[in-house]
């Protein structure tokens, strides 16, 4: 499984060719092994190894597809932001580090993923030597399954906190320190919006299946938890653009009303020029904190978070559907 960590670049193939040609091959594997035959009305444990296969193969493609997304996204943005500081030269230096964490992040991802399916086949008595073969297999693709969903969990905490630490330090001067800022934090969200977007896949796992209360709270719960990590960076990143913002003119304001006294004395002829100056930096780095959002980023998140309600409908209409006697 090629990632391709932090890299723009593709050679020609498309980003998303591979994670897609996976679910293809994920969802051959159940279907000739059996998982994907249409379920008895009934046969709970059928109807859960059917949603499983489609749902784990999905989100498996899916989350695939976001790393490389991911992946691109920060290579562009520390790109960007090295242009800022003038340090292009150290692109290859911070690619290294990333990529060394990256491997870090592989390993502990895989133990994590092992773990929990050897910890699932234990409560659920899966561990027997008569499985049936489409059983083996589900099983087995669980290991990719939470790999690639931890690892993006991983990726996208790790890597805004690399560039608030390594990167945005050495980003000098008012404006450009508060446009660099806003370059992380637009990747934040950008990266928070790919991640929910595979939590509107999950309702596939309850298809033609009762939803008991504890399923609901516990989704619900898991929603709040894994939304509130996701955009937790994007808060803080958030913060500390309207702290930073502050200070500028504040520091601004400091300046301006020392060239008013120095040009009220008469000691700098060229003061007014400075105050104008002054004032009309003021002016930008009060319209930076506007522009953070534009409205087609508030219609992206509102339109991620519509998502996940807008797929519990579809389930809801597509076992409607099923239950159509024509599908009988």
């Amino acid at each position: 499984m090629k990632l391709s960590p932090y890299t723009n670049m593709h050679k020609g193939v498309s980003i998303g060719l591979f994670p897609f040609l996976t679910t293809l091959v994920l969802l051959s594997v159940h279907y000739f092994t059996g998982a994907l035959d249409w379920p008895e009305a009934g046969n709970i444990r059928a109807q859960r190894d059917f949603n499983s296969a489609i749902g784990m193969s999905l989100i498996t493609g899916y989350f695939w597809f976001a790393l490389r997304i991911m992946h691109q996204n920060v290579a562009s943005t520390l790109i960007s932001l090295l242009v800022k500081t003038n340090q292009l030269s150290q692109f290859s230096n911070h690619r290294r580090e990333l990529a060394t964490e990256f491997k870090l992040h592989l390993f502990n991802a895989m133990i994590i993923s092992i773990m929990i399916t050897i910890i699932y086949c234990i409560f659920e008595g899966l561990i027997t030597i008569d499985q049936e073969v489409h059983v083996l297999f589900l099983t087995a693709t669980a290991v990719p399954f939470w790999f690639l969903a931890i690892l993006f969990l991983f990726q996208i905490s790790s890597n805004i906190k690399y560039l608030t630490n390594n990167v945005l330090p050495h980003a000098q001067g008012h404006a450009d320190r508060l446009k660099s800022i806003i370059t992380v934090l637009k990747l934040g969200t950008a990266n928070s919006i790919f991640a929910m977007g595979a939590l509107a896949i999950f309702p596939i796992f309850w298809l033609k299946k009762d939803i008991p209360s504890i399923d609901v709270m516990g989704v619900t719960f898991f929603t709040g938890v894994v939304g509130f990590y996701l955009f937790w960076p994007v808060i803080k990143l958030n913060n500390k653009l309207k702290k930073e913002q502050k200070a500028v003119i504040i520091q601004l304001d400091n300046e301006i009303e020392i060239g008013i006294k120095s040009c009220a004395k008469g000691q700098e002829p060229a003061t007014a020029l400075s105050i104008e100056d002054l004032e009309s930096e003021k002016e930008r780095v009060n319209k930076m904190g506007a522009r953070v959002f534009a409205p087609r980023d508030k219609a992206r998140v509102a339109a991620c978070i519509a998502l996940i309600p807008i797929s519990w409908v579809m389930l809801f209409i597509i076992e409607w559907i099923i239950q159509l006697p024509v599908y009988r």
